[in-house]
């Protein structure tokens, strides 16, 4: 009977110490991706705070931008309702014209 408890013993050594060797095989191939990501990261974080940088500058330059579009928009339909009250006047006048031009 002992011996069966030494086979046992000598079984969960092994196990443990395959365990173990698992253990360091996984952290030795593990340890270098996880550094690599781990610069990755902080290479992503970098850039994303420059770009947030670079977008608030351009919003900053936008806005004076944006506003000149508003008041350039403005000014084109303003234009526009002047040239459509244009054509409105000139069809009211074309009509007698060309009735007075027609009789003679």
């Amino acid at each position: 009977m002992e011996w069966v408890i030494a086979v046992l013993a000598i079984g969960c050594l092994f196990f443990a110490f395959q365990i173990i060797m698992d253990y360091i095989k996984h952290k030795a191939v593990a340890g270098p991706r996880i550094l690599h990501l781990e610069a990755t990261r902080a290479d992503l974080e970098k850039r994303i705070e420059m770009t947030k940088g670079q977008l608030e500058e351009a919003q900053d330059q936008l806005g004076p931008a944006r506003e000149e579009v508003e008041e350039l928009e403005q000014a084109y339909l303003q234009l526009q309702e002047e040239i459509q009250a244009e054509r409105a006047k000139s069809r009211r006048r074309t009509p007698l014209v060309d009735g007075d031009g027609g009789g003679n």
